[in-house]
């Protein structure tokens, strides 16, 4: 019998990190990182991670692009953590803390739960009273989600260590063996015991 399967030699991995499911010890389906065979060495390829998303903030994909390449590069990471850690804290990274989110559909269709590029929305209609545009850029708050360019609360910084920069940290940290409160320094009160 004749096969009528087709193979087509893509690319080749020198090195490649699959992650495990979020709370699950087994392997996500279509979520890796890989360094190109040929490729430079920053030049690592994602699939189905955060990088390749829109929903995800710049400072989340540039986050998960250091650490993979100093990953398969065999460089330490946990000061590079440290380091973006504190300079989010400090402000310094506020540009890259913008989610951008499209509507689906009209802000009245939204009555079951209220997501946030919505709230945003409804924020932004209330105060520029023109229409809105299709892709919210939003920034979440002390108070929740509040549409860029009409703060009226101070960034919540802590929302994005803990929503933006552990989840993609989290996965190369478990690989080396380190925790992320350790590495950037908020593991104090294990140090009274």
């Amino acid at each position: 019998m004749d096969s009528r399967l087709e193979l087509e030699f893509e690319k080749l991995y020198v090195k490649l990190f699959l992650p495990s499911v979020r709370h699950g010890a087994g392997g996500a389906r279509k979520r890796y990182a890989g360094l190109i065979h040929n490729d430079p060495p920053e030049a690592v390829d994602f699939v189905g991670m955060e990088v390749v998303r829109r929903d995800w903030t710049d400072l989340a994909k540039d986050v998960q692009r250091e650490l993979y390449a100093r990953l398969f590069a065999d460089q330490p990471v946990d000061d590079y953590l440290f380091r973006v850690v504190a300079l989010v804290r400090t402000g310094e990274l506020d540009e890259a803390l913008v989610y951008r989110k499209g509507l689906r559909k009209d802000l009245s269709s939204y009555t079951a739960n209220t997501p946030p590029h919505v709230a945003a929305a409804r924020k932004l209609a209330e105060k520029s009273g023109e229409a809105l545009p299709r892709v919210i850029s939003y920034l979440m708050t002390t108070a929740g989600p509040e549409p860029l360019g009409l703060l009226e609360h101070e960034i919540d910084r802590e929302h994005y260590v803990e929503k933006q920069i552990k989840p993609v940290a989290e996965p190369v940290l478990g690989t080396l063996g380190l925790e992320f409160d350790q590495v950037i320094g908020d593991d104090r009160q294990m140090g009274l015991f």
